[in-house]
């Protein structure tokens, strides 16, 4: 925003009025003076400390610059306004405001331009160019870059003319030009080289790879993504070193190459995953996806399917919350910069009032000038904000858009917070009938037998019923406990070594009393030598969730094994019964993690959340819980593990 000078010169003035501006520019100059000592140091501590907080503190970093752009538009600092603008352009490309970028890029090249400082100028015109290639419209970033490519060059700014190369190779790359894009990124190599900038020679070496790649010359490809990715690690950087390693990984898969194309996908997405890079774990698990299913492994196939269904869940919640936040950062911002113009008006109109006492004062007979000179003034102040008032209208018109777009996706998330609700109350349903009426039944056996009422073998049997009804209510009430625990504070794996033998030996004993009762046979196959890196507490609880469930759907004088094996990546337990099997109706529903309950075969009670628990833990260790069964067949329960070192 450009401030207006309340003093124009007009050859339709006579020398009276003429000599009245002059007295009234030496009274505003006294007002003003003392105010503007030392300013522009304040814009420019403004502006920097802005552009330190502006990765930390958005919200800050916008405001700093809102009193930069009003302080230095008030003494006519132009530089101070022109970074300011600069600045906060940079801001909304950084959160991915490109278009509103490019209008505060454009204002700073403006006064960068009449200032005739070139070689901001040609900061701001790589910054416009960027923008502009991100939207796509190669032939003005062309253009752009061209501009700022001249100037670094007359300052002989090495670093910047390698990045401005890059760019251009790139823009060359896209329009399928690969001769001029060699060109380019030969260009930027050698200079990156001479310099040891390290970050444009590896962004050379990973562009050449992709020119390569596609002219179908593979082992030229390779040797440039090789060569950048060895940068990558000697700089740590992981974005980099995902960004070959998946570039590598297709190429394997055009040679058909598949353990080599599976492996490095899988480091280019512990890379990715590590510095929470969602584009790029997608790309990764998709390979991987893909070598799995030409590998004929669906089970692993499905499993990889919900990780990338994980991690687009949480790139969305993410964006969801990121857009938020950024959308009241920028509704605070348009307020604080309205209040400190309303603030600025107050001041301007305050010194008008003095100007004019001070005026009165002095020069009587002047009184009628300043009078009109005032009008005139306020005639001109109120053009000026008309214009703005237009423009801010135009830009709150632009804002509402893209709010009409987040609401789309908040409307999305408030269903999701709905299906949480859901969860809550299944909750307060357990907590309230499952664990509550027991409590209640078991008060009136124990008044029963206390009191006599009953007779001895009764009594027996109703202490049995008790017992039994313990043993439910205890083992309801260790997974609804073990299973808050994780989803509210975030339980992490407490991993130790496992002798999976022992701990289906404890669980046996356990359960004896309800075996023995339904003279059901458990055979404990596991190899006793057989251990597993895990948290024992999770796994047992997992276990103890499968035994239980076994026991209750399986009839009297029926079967449980449970078995073990090992494969070179992976353990395999296996819980098997001979009970009465489930339906593929009631599979889904567990895969699922959809709440049920079903009656045992002696009408056992149960949460309708044992299994929901087994699969989330599981899957915290990396795992997959698939369930074989069929009505009247008996089920199998196949908990596979990846393994771990201690």
């Amino acid at each position: 925003m450009k401030r207006i000078n309340p003093l124009y010169p007009f050859s339709s003035f006579s020398y009276m009025r003429i000599l009245i501006i002059l007295v009234l520019s030496v009274f505003l100059n006294q007002l003003y003076g003392q105010k503007s000592t030392g300013t522009t140091a304040v814009v420019d501590s403004l502006n920097q400390e802005a552009f330190a907080s502006k990765r930390s503190d958005i919200s800050k970093a916008l405001n700093l610059l809102i009193i930069a752009q009003i302080t230095a538009q008030q003494i006519d600092y132009q530089k101070g306004l022109a970074i300011a603008y600069l600045n906060e352009g940079g801001i909304y490309q950084q959160q991915g405001f490109n278009k509103r970028a490019l209008t505060d890029y454009y204002l700073s090249l403006d006064i960068f331009k009449r200032t005739k400082d070139t070689f901001n100028l040609a900061k701001v015109t790589q910054q416009i160019g960027n923008a502009l290639l991100l939207e796509g419209r190669y032939d003005t970033a062309v253009t752009v870059f061209n501009e700022c490519l001249s100037i670094f060059k007359q300052y002989n700014k090495e670093e910047e003319i390698v990045n401005v190369k890059n760019s251009l190779g790139l823009i060359q790359l896209y329009r399928d030009k690969p001769d001029s894009a060699v060109i380019l990124f030969d260009q930027a190599l050698n200079i990156s080289k001479k310099i040891k900038y390290s970050y444009g020679e590896k962004k050379a070496l990973y562009h050449l790879g992709k020119l390569a790649l596609n002219g179908k010359n593979l082992d030229l490809a390779v040797s440039f993504f090789n060569a950048s990715m060895a940068i990558d690690q000697k700089i740590n950087d992981r974005y980099g070193m995902a960004l070959n390693n998946l570039a590598l990984a297709d190429i394997a898969l055009k040679r058909g190459l598949l353990n080599e194309m599976y492996a490095l996908s899988k480091t280019s997405y512990e890379f990715a995953k590590s510095i929470n890079a969602y584009d790029l774990t997608y790309q990764s698990v998709t390979q991987i996806i893909n070598y799995y299913k030409k590998v004929n492994n669906p089970e692993q196939a499905i499993a990889w399917q919900d990780t990338i269904i994980a991690v687009t869940n949480q790139h969305r919640i993410k964006e969801n919350e990121y857009a938020s936040n950024f959308i009241d950062i920028i509704k605070n911002q348009q307020n604080l910069r309205l209040d400190k113009e309303n603030a600025f008006i107050r001041a301007q109109r305050a010194s008008d009032e003095q100007l004019f006492i001070l005026t009165v004062g002095t020069f009587i007979l002047i009184i009628l000038a300043v009078l009109v000179v005032m009008v005139f003034i306020n005639y001109q102040k109120q053009k000026h904000f008309s214009r703005e008032l237009r423009a801010k209208n135009i830009l709150i018109e632009a804002q509402i858009e893209e709010m009409g777009a987040l609401n789309k996706e908040i409307s999305y998330q408030n269903r999701m917070l709905e299906a949480d609700n859901k969860t809550k109350d299944k909750l307060l349903s357990i907590i309230s009938h499952d664990l509550r009426n027991p409590l209640v039944n078991t008060k009136g056996i124990l008044n029963l037998v206390n009191q006599g009422i009953v007779p001895e073998d009764q009594a027996k049997q109703l202490l049995l019923q008790l017992e039994t009804q313990y043993m439910g209510t205890t083992s309801l009430l260790d997974n609804l406990l073990f299973w808050l625990k994780g989803q509210m504070a975030g339980k992490n794996l407490d991993r130790s070594k496992v002798v999976i033998f022992q701990l289906v030996k404890g669980l046996e004993d356990e359960h004896r009393m309800l075996l023995d009762r339904k003279q059901i046979l458990f055979h404990n196959l596991v190899n006793p030598q057989m251990q597993i890196f895990a948290d024992k507490e999770m796994i047992r609880i997992v276990l103890r969730n499968l035994i239980s469930n076994a026991i209750k759907f399986t009839p009297e004088k029926g079967m449980i094994e449970i078995k073990t094996e090992q494969t070179e990546s992976e353990t395999i337990i296996l819980v098997e019964d001979t009970g009465i099997g489930m339906s593929d109706e009631t599979i889904q529903k567990v895969n699922a993690k959809q709440y049920f309950t079903t009656a045992g075969t002696s009408m056992e009670k149960g949460s309708g959340f044992g299994l929901m628990l087994c699969s989330d833990l599981i899957n915290r260790h990396d795992g997959s819980l698939t369930i074989e069964s069929m009505p009247g067949k008996g089920s199998r329960f196949v908990i596979k593990l990846p393994h771990m070192q201690a």
